[in-house]
């Protein structure tokens, strides 16, 4: 099983943060090879909601199957691969602990490809950069979504 780890430090406080993991409607603005994703339940994430997520590696289309398993208030994520998809298991944390007047967010994927879902269209080598790319990725975008300011009242 692989693991890939990636921490920030986000200008926001873990609730913002925390607001940004589990508001389903983003998902496909923090995932960047995303290209639909279906809740259900739609709506902000429960323990116990499922989605699929179409994705793209390189020119071809991916399914990523997934439910969200742990949701503590302001301080972790996490969802772990259904049965089918690219994955053959697949686990995604994001722990949040107060920085300063930020917070720090360490996120984890923690999976193993479905060589049979890959097999000869995908090459492994190439999914496993793009798994990499796009930690660092979905990093980068919950920093930028959680350190946005609200409109002024008028």
């Amino acid at each position: 099983m692989e693991r890939v780890e990636h921490n920030i430090q986000i200008s926001a406080t873990p609730a913002e943060v925390y607001n940004v993991l589990t508001d389903t409607s983003l998902i496909i603005k923090i995932f960047r090879d995303a290209v639909s994703v279906v809740a259900d339940p739609p709506g902000r994430s429960v323990v116990g909601q499922k989605y699929r997520m179409v994705g793209r590696a390189g020119r071809r289309k991916i399914d990523i199957l997934l439910q969200v398993t742990e949701l503590v208030p302001d301080s972790k994520v996490v969802t772990t691969q259904l049965p089918g998809g690219i994955f053959k298991s697949f686990r995604q944390c994001s722990t949040l602990k107060p920085w300063g007047t930020g917070t720090e967010c360490l996120t984890t994927f923690e999976y193993e490809l479905s060589l049979g879902y890959i097999g000869k269209v995908l090459n492994a080598v190439l999914v496993e950069r793009l798994i990499r790319e796009n930690l660092e990725s979905y990093s980068e975008a919950v920093k930028e979504l959680a350190e946005l300011l609200p409109m002024p009242k008028a």
